[in-house]
């Protein structure tokens, strides 16, 4: 018979049960104990039911030998054993860093001294509460996370409990029943890119910028013999990152993992067949997540135009390196041939952005934006342009499915539909006049 023991404490009411099983070797009375904590959202009644469900179940599995160890491993604990049996096997390099840094800095800090069996839908639906909350972010910046944010801790949070729950160590995962917090209006993560007018300001920028570092010898001396051809090669490679972000939509990792023979000068395609990632101070070259991102990306001819000249300037930069050439066959490079940090692109495109902005007229400022946006820029004027169909921007982008490419881009989708109904307004306009 069981023997249920109502505790409070500053956390509310919990129930401590407790089951005998028999006697061990030594004539010890074997004890099998758990903790019941009853949902606040239900009436009394309705939590005096779910008690006694419980300690008839728990009752249960300790005659039949099946009080299995989540009633007494924390998730902290369970972890440990989640990464060791599952995580440094299954999961790829990338993405099991990305799990560990999630996990040691969101997840166990709120629910890591938790037992497993303890955890309930309430307690993860609060969790994500919780993250919503000004001064929730680890990373110092003001206000919450953001639902995509919250989506893929949900992720992760999930894959260890499913893990529990496929070991028995859990019934079930709780993950499956808990909420995710309401996406208000104002927490949607908006999608932000240049206009087309800012665009071409950039980019015409970058160009300029780069031609003033391009040599010019005077007659009777050879290029060469100028000592900024070297930086004049360094910048060019920069042109030709923002010009392929841009007119192709590529990712950042993709755009670095690019070599030569990648580039089909005659078709005026770019294939995407691998991608660049930094991992605890190591770039890692690997093949795409899904097989919809190896992919035929075409370009306009400039951007050919464009990348032939840097193969020229490149091939005669790696002459003059000679055996100090540490490279392969990359696009985009350090000083010595090896394959561009991860970061450099992001520091130089802000840095680029902070120089047109010092001497802009005000009001003609370039806004603020991280590279990934160079994506969302093709994307956005793509759609709003009403000349592609979405399951060709989908396909240029690498989008699993057409639906990922209306989520992340709906807000375009209904600028220009407002666009197509004030032209097709002004047309009927005129033919009433």
């Amino acid at each position: 018979m069981a023997y249920v023991r109502e505790i409070h404490n500053k956390k509310g009411i919990s129930y401590k049960i407790e089951v005998s099983n028999g006697y061990d070797c030594n004539r010890k009375k074997i004890r099998a104990t758990t903790t019941f904590v009853p949902d606040p959202c239900m009436t009394k009644k309705q939590q005096k039911k779910a008690l006694e469900k419980f300690v008839y179940e728990f009752e249960e599995k300790v005659k039949n030998g099946n009080c299995i160890r989540g009633e007494k491993i924390t998730l902290e604990k369970f972890v440990q054993e989640w990464v060791e049996a599952f995580a440094i096997n299954q999961l790829e390099k990338t993405t099991y860093t990305a799990y560990m840094d999630t996990i040691e800095k969101i997840i166990l800090p709120s629910l890591g001294q938790m037992k497993l069996s303890k955890i309930r839908p309430y307690h993860i639906e609060k969790f994500y509460i919780s993250l919503t909350q000004d001064n929730a972010r680890r990373d110092g910046k003001p206000g919450g996370y953001s639902y995509g944010s919250i989506c893929r801790f949900r992720i992760i949070l999930s894959s260890i409990l499913s893990s529990a729950e496929h070991w028995e160590l859990i019934d079930s995962n709780p993950c499956r029943k808990a909420r995710l917090p309401k996406q208000s209006e104002q927490n949607m993560e908006k999608i932000k890119c240049f206009t087309a007018d800012q665009a071409k300001r950039f980019l015409k920028y970058v160009d300029d910028c780069c031609q003033q570092l391009k040599p010019q010898p005077l007659p009777g001396q050879s290029f060469s013999s100028f000592c900024d051809e070297n930086a004049y090669v360094l910048q060019l490679q920069f042109q030709v990152f923002f010009q392929i972000a841009i007119f192709g939509g590529l990712r950042r990792g993709e755009i670095l993992a690019l070599e030569w023979k990648n580039i089909d000068f005659e078709h005026s395609k770019i294939h995407i067949t691998q991608t660049a990632y930094y991992v605890k101070g190591e770039i890692i070259i690997k093949s795409p997540k899904t097989k919809d991102s190896v992919r035929f990306v075409t370009v306009p001819h400039s951007v050919m135009n464009l990348l032939e000249e840097y193969q020229r300037e490149q091939d005669s930069y790696k002459k003059r390196l000679g055996s100090r050439w540490n490279g392969k066959s990359w696009l985009f490079i350090q000083s010595d041939g090896s394959i561009m940090h991860v970061n450099t692109p992001y520091n130089k495109f802000h840095k680029f952005i902070e120089e047109y902005n010092r001497h802009a007229s005000k009001g003609d400022e370039l806004p603020i934006l991280s590279l990934h946006d160079l994506r969302h820029t093709n994307a956005s004027l793509l759609v709003r342009s009403n000349k592609v169909d979405t399951k060709t921007i989908s396909k240029k982008l690498g989008h699993s499915d057409m639906a990922t490419t209306m989520k992340y881009y709906i807000h375009s989708y209904e600028e220009s539909e407002q666009e197509t109904a004030d032209i097709l307004e002004g047309m009927l306009a005129e033919t009433q006049k």
